[in-house]
């Protein structure tokens, strides 16, 4: 995949100062909690027991590996004299529900593989001698659990499909709902700064406007006055 490759090129920037691998670390602590509501709610709507069982232990792995990010996140703040990041936020966009068992499946299964592929990548850049051991070693004890679960989803995702190639069809469908789910974030992110940027413009042009009609307004008598001007 390319995100592994470009993680390998792009890891010794997007890490190069504790402050960038604190927000980096933080934003991957809130993806991982957003992953464990999305996993608890697919336990609580398969109607296989095995599965249950199977989504339960990974949003457990899910809730442990957001609390170890944002612990990392806020060592690395308070080592540079700032404040710890924020509390981890509840985010959930229903997938399960949204997508049926066989998409979901088909969703998480890439999003593990792409995962940890991009953690090895980032493991392996920041282990280099005068990188950061410690955050080396969190991925790399975050990667053992990504494989396990890039492998039981992939199993899953196989018997639910109705053998291989339907896995590979599913994945095709899942790769195009990631492609317009990013668009649309993308959207959504592109019209706040087009209206932020159009609200300071209205004000630029409104504040000159204001001005002259305060400074009127501090010009003028004040008080009662009669009519005719007495």
């Amino acid at each position: 995949m390319i995100a592994p490759l470009l993680s390998r090129l792009t890891g010794p920037w997007a890490f190069r100062t504790p402050a960038r691998r604190a927000g980096k670390l933080y934003g991957f602590a809130l993806a991982e909690q957003e992953s464990m509501f999305e996993l608890r709610e697919a336990a609580a709507l398969t109607a296989d027991p095995a599965w249950r069982a199977l989504y339960l232990r990974h949003a457990l792995d899910e809730a442990r590996h957001a609390t170890m990010f944002w612990r990392r996140a806020a060592e690395l703040r308070r080592e540079g004299g700032g404040e710890a990041p924020p509390p981890l936020r509840p985010s959930s966009e229903r997938l399960f529900e949204r997508l049926g068992e066989e998409r979901f499946l088909a969703f998480v299964h890439r999003g593990e593989r792409r995962g940890r592929g991009q953690f090895e990548a980032w493991r392996d850049v920041l282990g280099r001698p005068g990188g950061d051991a410690k955050t080396a070693a969190l991925f790399a004890a975050v990667v053992a659990d990504e494989r396990r679960h890039e492998a039981y989803t992939g199993e899953l995702l196989a018997a639910v499909a109705g053998g291989p190639r339907g896995a590979r069809r599913a994945l095709r469908r899942a790769a195009r709902y990631e492609a317009w789910r990013a668009w649309r974030r993308a959207g959504r992110a592109l019209a706040l700064a087009a209206y932020a940027a159009s609200m300071l413009a209205l004000y630029a042009l409104v504040a000159p406007l204001a001005l002259a009609v305060r400074a009127r307004a501090a010009r003028e008598p004040r008080g009662w006055r009669a009519p005719g001007g007495a």
